[in-house]
């Protein structure tokens, strides 16, 4: 058992290291976008790759975890059937929309969702291709997985963004193609993946008609749809607000709040690696005699981490975006308006991670079926509080209505969770330390105009943050022994 689960571990760490790897390559194009493009093109862009997180899921309809679920680790054949029928279907949809995409593009380029103006129906026709291979290479990577080949899981998606990020830099910097590049880039990218998996493919396919079996493909398919809501719930928390705020504004805005809110990175990229360390934590203490105890403090340190990150952010993100870059400077000085919207959107991946936090309670239990309705209602809530904010509070509308969802979400599982799973959790420390970084950023704000002290309170207010956290008794030895613990994944 033991080894079974230090197995898990050293999975999710390669998983995990090579998910930030890349997720820090892709910011990466961030300020480079900021420098080479106008806050039109990033806005357009942006559209156009929100339009393909939802075309990807009707590609899948729900495959890929029907995939993994009827894999048998012993049983080849049963696995090329499987395998097969996947690949076959996803191809068969994504040959047929990807058709009707390219008939369609100067349509859909003039729609309301996308308002592309020059060249708008070429952009579409070439990005209509980029979900295509996208979901070639949805079954392969789920092999991989199943078969724990984690390495060459992680070398291919890292690989893939190479060749992104280094293309835009051909494209964008050196030839200047604007965004005809970036979408030429992705597409490239995407191509080139897919080609890295033709031998696997050809490995694991069968013909169809060995692979054709309409009892399997039948299950396949009740397991497999009753997940694309709960999936296409999801990509509406992330994305949806794009495509509402082009609507309600135009594509130089979507521009500055895109690079804004990606300017939110290190907190999100903390509640990710918390995730790969949380849940073969939560497994391995699930029977522990203080398990829920143990939870509850863990939440704790996450807050405090939170806390942390938060203030760091914050104090030093205005010198960060004038630090030199390719094209000046790090974030181009016409999106420094939007810098406010940082703190917002961190408030908003926190409450992810309290959703993370209470999902171990459910996956515990097995009541995992509770997942879809909060996912859905925090689509709704983004999709509505978009429409109501944005006309009035432009782009900060739009990352107040993101902080809506993540709440609403983690608000529906806490309350199921009481009910499946009680916790007791520290609230009292909890809104301690919201209170404790809410004096501090207070600080920030207030000397932000007095330089030489603004940069005095912004160098001290970590350590501050440490301090008032020992006093007030928030923070001590047992927070400090669980911390150890989690990290250690002991």
């Amino acid at each position: 058992m033991q080894h079974k689960i230090k197995t898990l571990a050293s999975d999710t760490l390669v998983y995990g290291v090579s998910t930030i790897a890349g997720r820090f390559l892709t910011f990466m194009l961030t300020p480079l976008y900021s420098n080479y493009l106008t806050a039109g093109q990033i806005g357009d862009v942006t559209a156009i790759y929100a339009l393909i997180a939802f075309v990807n899921i009707v590609y899948s309809v729900g495959l890929e975890p029907a995939f993994m679920r009827f894999w048998e680790a012993e049983n080849e054949p049963q696995n090329k059937r499987v395998f097969s029928i996947s690949l076959f279907i996803i191809l068969a949809i994504g040959a047929v929309v990807t058709a009707l995409t390219v008939l369609f593009a100067p349509w859909i380029a003039a729609s309301s969702f996308l308002q592309l103006e020059a060249d708008g129906a070429n952009l579409i026709r070439m990005a209509a291709f980029i979900p295509l291979f996208d979901s070639i290479v949805l079954i392969p990577f789920a092999q991989l997985r199943m078969q724990r080949n984690a390495k060459q899981f992680a070398v291919f998606r890292l690989l893939a963004i190479v060749i992104n990020v280094s293309l835009n830099v051909v494209f964008v910097v050196v030839l200047g193609t604007s965004i005809q590049g970036v979408v030429l880039s992705g597409l490239l990218s995407s191509g080139i993946t897919s080609l890295f998996f033709l031998p696997l493919i050809v490995r694991n396919s069968t013909t169809i008609r060995n692979a054709f079996n309409g009892t399997l493909f039948k299950e396949m398919l009740r397991f497999g749809l009753p997940t694309v809501p709960s999936s296409f719930s999801s990509i509406m928390v992330q994305v949806a607000d794009r495509p509402i705020m082009l609507m309600l504004t135009s594509s130089a805005v979507l521009g500055m709040y895109q690079t804004n809110f990606r300017l939110a990175l290190p907190m999100m990229m903390f509640v990710t690696v918390f995730e790969y360390a949380w849940k073969p934590f939560y497994l391995n203490h699930r029977d522990d005699p203080e398990a829920k105890q143990l939870f509850a403090r863990v939440f704790t340190i996450f807050t405090i981490v939170c806390g942390a990150v938060f203030l760091v952010t914050t104090a030093f993100m205005p010198y960060v975006v004038t630090l030199p870059f390719l094209g000046g400077k790090f974030i181009n000085p016409l999106y420094w308006s939007g810098l406010y919207i940082v703190p917002i959107v961190m408030f908003a991946y926190y409450f992810n991670g309290v959703f993370i936090n209470m999902a171990a309670g459910f996956h515990i239990t097995k009541k995992t079926k509770w997942f879809p309705l909060a996912t859905g209602v925090a689509a709704i809530a983004n999709v509505v509080v978009t429409f109501a904010l944005v006309p009035s509070m432009d782009i900060g509308g739009a990352a107040w209505a993101k902080v809506a969802a993540y709440v609403s979400s983690a608000v529906i599982l806490y309350v199921v969770q009481q009910r499946i799973y009680p916790m007791k959790y520290e609230w009292g420390k909890v809104f301690g330390i919201f209170g404790i970084c809410a004096l501090i950023y207070t600080t920030f704000i207030l000397t932000s105009h007095q330089n030489s002290l603004a940069l005095v309170v912004r160098i001290s207010a970590l350590p501050a943050y440490a301090i008032i956290l020992v006093l007030t008794g928030i923070v001590h030895h047992s927070t400090l022994t669980t911390l150890k613990k989690l990290v250690l994944r002991k």
